[in-house]
């Protein structure tokens, strides 16, 4: 009996061992692992940092790992909750990288509700439905209350997946001329106008029946430029603006109270144009598109003048929120001319980034316009961002050196950008940051909001940080920033208004032709990108080269290049060796002589990426 009894038990054993075996087979594969059967998540702002490096898609942990990731983007739920995306987020959790979410707002693809689709599309002049960017799907109508419920119950439902954050895609589209549009419009025009007003100034008699679709066909008009009252085409467009801003601000609300819990809302803030930077302020950090390569933008260039040269976007990102970060990633359209074999372009936008104080985005099975996806493999890129991540010192707890601000008007550049004049206050504004980039000046971007969409002042005490501050053209400046700039000037303060000089190829030998100590003096081509930063007591330079030769894919290589820094008040550059540290080179030290406020020294090479530090 008792022998019978052992044998079961040893079968039993046997039994269950096997069952246990089987399961710990499946969890393993799964990627779970014994010693994580009590782990538990907990959901924190604290990975959110200025030098994130996210990948897009649904990368495997080896990938993340080798680039020292802070985690995904775009990388689940695009067509809402399923069990694979599940497991991933819960799988990346538990190996301690983050996971951002991406659903789409405007396309359609995102869901299979056919009735939808139809009665919330977005509609052209015509009543037709609008295919998003020439696609073969929707775009759908962002003041469509269906649509709004629709995009509720998702940001709900990716939350309930235990994302780390949401991205908020297509978050600056304000929809066409449907019907819901147009009600928009005239409950715009009834708050902001009394009846007498819109009679006088656009000849609407009844707002209650008033219909603008039709008021533009009656005239000829194909869409709203086309409005031989542009009083009236800037208030249809501000109108949308208000709109879609009320219902992003609703939303990041809801969400993060159904989530119950720490969640993080970013936005897809594309170009960084100036209808994309209002929603900025309502986000906890950013990623937007960057057009990259020049040539396939110039049917873009109301949106992005000069591509290619960024570090005016993300000193004017940093002016605008100063605390929040801003993540760069080229354009999707970019992406489709692009070989794999132009990994070096990715380590120069990179390091462009990193030194400019930017996080970036690295294509995994990035989708391409049109079709298609791009991989940055994972060695092409880790030194970079190894380089990054071990040497934190050179990009943070620094201070930007530079005596020249260039003003950002939101109000000048939000309307400008489509009242019919040549250049744009937008256009201008960019040219001048790539002019002084070219010219190696070193500057800072200052902001002022337009006091209605984002209300964030400009202040004496820091126009009084610059000695010189640059006015681009087509500024329409309010009585308030003209008293400011002119009190500026009477303290002392050098203003520079381009829409005074003969032409833009003015502005920087007015600047020299000042008693201005610029900070920086070099014999370097325009195309060495030199970014200046104090860090505590020492100083150093970033060095990015822009000389790209698409046939050779690779870096023409900048040598002997002369720099003379002035050394600003409190840094002691004695006892100090200079070095020159580069993810592509061996770490050298260079010779410098100090004269007086002034240290000078010679750059034998870059060939992508360099840092020259006081240590």
């Amino acid at each position: 009996m008792r022998k019978k009894i052992v044998v079961l038990t040893i079968v039993a054993i046997a039994v269950i061992l096997t069952f246990g075996i089987t399961i710990l087979e499946r969890r393993l594969r799964e990627g779970e692992t014994p010693a994580e059967e009590g782990f538990h998540y907990v959901f924190t702002r604290e990975w959110l940092k200025k030098g994130n490096i996210w990948v897009f898609g649904q990368p495997p942990e080896e990938y993340l790992g080798e680039i020292r990731a802070t985690g995904t983007a775009w990388s689940v739920y695009y067509n809402g909750l399923n069990t694979h995306d599940r497991k991933y987020v819960e799988h990346l959790h538990r190996r301690g990288f983050v996971v951002c979410s991406g659903p789409p707002t405007v396309q359609s693809s995102t869901t299979d509700n056919e009735q939808l689709k139809q009665e919330a599309c977005e509609r052209d002049i015509y009543g037709n439905p609008v295919r998003f960017l020439g696609l073969e799907q929707y775009a759908m109508c962002g003041n469509n209350p269906k649509w709004q419920d629709f995009l509720l119950r998702r940001f709900e439902e990716h939350a309930a997946g235990g994302v780390d954050a949401i991205l908020i895609d297509e978050i600056g589209d304000t929809g066409g001329f449907c019907e819901h549009c147009m009600q928009v419009f005239n409950s715009y025009l009834a708050e902001h106008y009394s009846s007498d007003d819109l009679r006088k100034l656009f000849g609407i008699e009844d707002i209650s029946t008033f219909n603008y679709r039709l008021y533009l066909l009656e005239r000829g008009a194909t869409d709203y430029w086309g409005d031989p009252n542009p009083t009236l085409a800037m208030e249809y467009v501000n109108a949308k603006r208000s709109a879609r801003l009320e219902f992003i601000r609703r939303l990041v609300q809801r969400t993060k109270e159904v989530a119950g819990r720490e969640i993080l809302i970013a936005g897809n803030l594309y170009g960084f144009a100036p209808d994309e930077q209002i929603y900025f302020p309502y986000l906890d950090f950013a990623i937007s598109e960057i057009p990259i390569i020049p040539e396939l933008h110039e049917w873009l260039h109301y949106l992005r003048p000069l591509p290619g040269k960024h570090i005016t976007t993300y000193l004017l990102a940093e002016a605008l929120a100063p605390d929040k970060p801003f993540t760069a990633l080229p354009d999707v359209w970019d992406l489709a001319n692009l070989s794999e074999d132009e990994w070096w372009l990715w380590r120069h936008w990179l390091a462009e980034a990193r030194a400019c104080g930017a996080s970036f985005l690295i294509p995994y099975q990035q989708y391409t316009y049109g079709g298609g996806s791009y991989t940055l493999s994972a060695d092409k890129i880790s030194p970079y961002t190894i380089f990054f991540d071990e040497h934190p010192q050179y990009f943070e707890n620094v201070e930007r050196v530079a005596s020249v601000a260039v003003l950002y008007d939101l109000h000048s550049t939000l309307n400008n950008r489509y009242i019919w004049m040549a250049p744009l206050a937008w256009e201008s504004f960019e040219n001048v940051g790539v002019a002084l980039q070219g010219a190696h000046i070193p500057f800072e971007v200052v902001y002022r909001g337009d006091g209605s969409f984002v209300k964030k002042s400009l202040t004496l005490e820091q126009l009084r940080r610059h000695e010189v501050l640059i006015v681009p053209r087509n500024y329409d400046l309010d009585d308030e920033a003209r008293d400011l700039l002119s009190l500026y000037s009477a303290l002392g303060g050098r203003v520079v208004r381009c829409d005074e000089l003969p032409d833009d190829s003015a502005l920087i030998k007015t600047i020299r032709d000042m008693d201005v100590d610029l900070g920086l003096e070099t014999d370097a081509p325009e195309d060495l990108g030199m970014v200046v930063y104090r860090r505590g007591n020492s100083l150093l330079i970033h060095l990015i080269n822009y000389s790209y030769d698409r046939k050779a894919l690779d870096f023409l290589e900048q040598r002997n290049i002369k720099v003379t820094l002035t050394i600003p008040i409190g840094v002691d550059l004695e006892g100090k060796t200079l070095k020159l540290i580069s993810p592509d080179a061996s770490t050298m030290e260079l010779k410098f002589e100090k004269q007086g406020e002034k240290v000078t020294f010679t750059v034998p090479v870059v060939h992508c990426y360099s840092i020259a530090s006081f240590e």
